[in-house]
């Protein structure tokens, strides 16, 4: 019985630190997100084999460039937070290969246009390297949003 104690403890102590390492990597990802200034610092974060995908309006890149670039818009001079900050994480767990976080964004205006914040879940998939391989956003966006961006994908694909 004192052996198998004696193995469980150190195996429970090192998953607790994966843990723990995973849970200040999505700190720093959410609080890097977050500030949306530090682009190179972000695109730290993922793997070279990574996948994204939004839920709601069934966006998907392999490429997380694209992803600050053209989804979340970090280069667009229309789009203007409120606050130095474009979210808030109230939820966040963590396992040795996963982080999911729930939170709302801010406010923000986009050419001029008031958009109140959203509810999100964003979950994070990490490779073996501690690198974002998976990642899948539910945002809770308007009904206005959704349509709006149904039409602009509709004209968009080729027929």
């Amino acid at each position: 019985m004192k052996k198998i104690v004696l193995i469980l403890i150190p195996l429970i102590f090192i998953s607790c630190q994966q843990e723990n390492k995973t849970r200040q990597i999505g700190e720093l990802f959410f609080e890097t997100y977050s500030k949306r200034i530090e682009p190179e610092k972000m695109l730290s974060f993922y793997s070279s084999d990574f996948q994204y995908r939004d839920v709601v309006f069934g966006s998907e890149t392999n490429d997380p460039k694209v992803l600050f670039q053209k989804f979340y818009g970090w280069n667009d001079p229309n789009l203007r937070y409120e606050s130095e900050h474009s979210i808030i994480i109230d939820e966040m767990i963590s396992n040795d290969s996963s982080i999911i976080a729930k939170g709302k964004t801010h406010s923000y205006t986009y050419s001029g246009k008031f958009v109140p914040g959203v509810n999100f879940i964003i979950w994070l998939k990490l490779d073996e390297n501690m690198k974002v391989k998976e990642q899948t956003d539910w945002f809770d966006y308007s009904l206005e949003e959704i349509i709006e961006a149904h039409k602009i994908k509709e004209s968009l694909e080729i027929k």
